[in-house]
């Protein structure tokens, strides 16, 4: 149980951080995640360019927090109305399950996919990395890596996961389901899926209700009306532990996951995020 006067503390500090920050940012951006605010500098850097300055990242610790920021410091700057809050929401599957608890202000973007991470799941930036592993040809890199191959093979695994998951989250919010590591399910050798774990875990959702595929066809209708493929209902999170694992075994190099990551976040196509950017200049301009 969560000690009120930590929270408390808590509430008290994101506040004083706020206070202390909103005018030396020329924009606030509030995002979900703690601690990883320098990942954000970098990416909203890579996206805005020098336009606004941006000294502080606020990370506020999920998204009731972030829900709870917005209730507080509203849209715009008290005293310099001239200086936007922007909060970045993961996508989760708010999208499928939830659109009427989504915030409808411009203020308040909801990515597209799961989460940021999805967006570093890049063909380009993994190559890149790896041919400073495998020290080999442009195109021999392309082939040993084999992204397309890798990515359609554990989307059409693990999307069979998330759809029990986005169910789960639904109906039976105590459970345990995005939040269970994802080696419950992949290989940590190769990154793909282990035999039988899907199938486990669809028995522990079925006895919860024997009738929850019908309530998972309709999460799946629901999903299609916006999305091609299942890329976006999967944990951003989830795809880069595959992708490390898939790289690490094609290379047969160790190498630090901390750096693979940052790697990835300094080189993906930026132009992913097109949509935020013409959403935050829109918002700067009203």
């Amino acid at each position: 149980m969560e000690n009120t006067d930590d929270l408390l503390y808590s509430s008290e500090a994101k506040t004083t951080e706020y206070l202390f920050f909103c005018d030396l940012n020329d924009i606030n951006i509030f995002v979900e995640d703690e601690g990883k605010e320098f990942e954000y500098e970098t990416i909203f850097k890579r996206l805005l360019g020098k336009k606004y300055r941006i000294v502080k990242i606020l990370g506020v610790g999920g998204k009731v927090e972030l829900k709870k920021s917005f209730n507080e410091f509203g849209v715009n700057n008290t005293e310099n109305p001239q200086i936007k809050n922007i909060y970045l929401a993961d996508g989760d599957f708010d999208w499928y399950i939830c659109q009427d608890e989504m915030i409808d202000s411009p203020n308040f973007i909801y990515l597209e996919t799961y989460n940021i991470e999805n967006y570093f799941i890049d063909k380009k930036a993994c190559e890149k990395f790896s041919k400073g592993q495998l020290k080999c040809s442009d195109k021999e890199v392309e082939i040993r890596v084999d992204f397309d191959n890798w990515k359609n093979r554990i989307i059409s695994q693990a999307s069979r996961l998330f759809y029990y998951y986005c169910y789960v989250k639904k109906e039976y919010p105590q459970e345990k389901s995005v939040s269970r590591s994802p080696y419950l399910f992949i290989d940590s050798k190769d990154g793909y899926e282990k035999a039988g774990a899907f199938e486990e875990y669809q028995k522990q959702v079925l006895s919860l209700n024997g009738d929850a595929e019908s309530e998972i066809e309709k999460i799946k209708n629901c999903y299609h009306r916006k999305h091609n493929d299942e890329f976006n209902l999967i944990c951003g999170k989830f795809l880069f532990e595959s992708l490390y694992c898939h790289i690490r075994d094609i290379t047969k190099i160790k190498f630090r996951k901390d750096d693979f990551r940052w790697h990835l976040i300094c080189n993906f196509d930026i132009k992913k995020l097109e949509y935020v950017k013409d959403k935050i200049l829109a918002v700067m301009s009203a």
